[in-house]
């Protein structure tokens, strides 16, 4: 199983959902969280590094807080930190593990970030060759 880590409180839900299909189903739980941003993609490579550095060390304290959570209900997680698109991240990572599940939270943007952006959790749903669940 797969989960997707953003920081945000619906990351948090879904990956609190994760931990317990993953208890239900004896499965193994990925967490996995992508740096991105047009701030590093546009970026001089020195303070590329510095921004990558930065969100590491984010993503590093949030995996700790989860590995808590995953310790309270007694089962292992791996944490991976990808950098790339988010959505072609997460996907090509699940292609790569073959995993049968794919759970992300569902962020609620505004109607001008939707048409800028899109929704991360939509275009998995859309693109992924497994199951995915969308946590609100």
């Amino acid at each position: 199983m797969l989960v997707g880590i953003d920081g945000s409180q619906q990351a948090r839900k879904a990956f609190v959902h994760a931990l317990e299909l993953s208890q239900c189903f004896g499965a193994s739980l990925h967490a996995v969280a992508v740096i991105y941003g047009p701030d590093i993609e546009m970026a001089e490579p020195e303070e590329r590094e510095q921004l990558i550095h930065h969100y590491r060390q984010r993503f590093d304290s949030e995996f700790e807080q989860l590995h808590e959570q995953a310790r309270g209900a007694d089962l292992e997680v791996e944490f991976h930190v990808l950098e790339g698109h988010p959505v072609e991240s997460l996907l090509e990572f699940s292609w790569q593990g073959d995993f049968d599940h794919i759970v992300v939270g569902h962020r609620r943007k505004g109607m001008f970030e939707r048409l800028l952006m899109g929704s991360v959790a939509r275009q998995v749903v859309d693109l992924a060759r497994c199951s995915v669940t969308v946590v609100r």
